[in-house]
């Protein structure tokens, strides 16, 4: 019995580094961010529009292309390039990006 469940606990931790080490996917503008399901992972490259502070640290950055990126402790990246990895959710029944990683050039 211990030797099926350490294969069990085995292939369980086989499966679960399989599904994070998958690549996000790419996404150009909000048309197809309004394709993918929730918690989806992607990428998004743009330059940064506009940026709102939503409470406390949390901030709304808006892309060039109309996607909305909701993070926490940053800011002044308006007019900057950067390219984010995070997650898909939704707010009022419109789609964002909960930032997980930001990379951006002065």
């Amino acid at each position: 019995m211990r030797r099926f469940a350490f294969v069990i606990a085995i292939l369980g931790m086989f499966v679960l580094v399989l599904l994070l080490s998958q690549k996000p996917v790419s996404v150009i503008g909000y048309e197809d961010l309004e394709d993918l399901e929730l918690n989806t992972r992607v990428e998004v490259v743009g330059e940064v529009v506009s940026e709102k502070i939503i409470y406390g640290d949390n901030k709304v950055l808006v892309l060039d292309g109309g996607i909305e990126l909701v993070c926490e402790g940053v800011g002044g990246f308006v007019g900057n390039e950067v390219r984010v990895v995070g997650v898909v959710n939704e707010y009022d029944g419109k789609k964002q990006v909960s930032v997980l990683e930001i990379y951006f050039d002065d």
